[in-house]
């Protein structure tokens, strides 16, 4: 099973965030970050790379790859604060064995508690 955090945004599907270690953010880095819609977290972690490859010196690419595995293991919460960043209010962490069980089990709530 999995964990899945709810964002739900007004008029739209609630975002559902993986939570846990992430292998996508660990191979691709910030670029994976696209892949989510995160601009801001983007833009943050690419600038940061940028920085360290050009004035890090010999130890550069060790602190890119530092910096990679941070992102794999704390991606989500870049994830989350950007949700919440465009107007996502959360809606507790729900389980399932894919992104679409979990979503399932938080709209059948919505409903039960309607």
């Amino acid at each position: 099973m999995n964990y899945y955090q709810a964002y739900r945004i007004q008029n739209a599907d609630p975002a559902m965030i993986r939570q846990g270690f992430s292998w996508r953010l660990l191979v691709l880095g910030p670029v994976a970050l696209l892949f989510s819609k995160c601009w801001i977290s983007f833009a943050l972690t690419a600038s940061l790379n940028m920085l360290l490859l050009t004035c890090g010196g010999r130890g550069g690419t060790f602190l890119t790859l530092a910096v990679n595995l941070t992102l794999a293991f704390f991606g989500a919460e870049l994830i989350g604060w950007e949700a919440r960043l465009k107007g996502g209010v959360c809606q507790g962490v729900w389980l399932g064995r894919s992104e679409d069980d979990a979503r399932l089990r938080l709209v059948d709530r919505m409903r039960i508690s309607q």
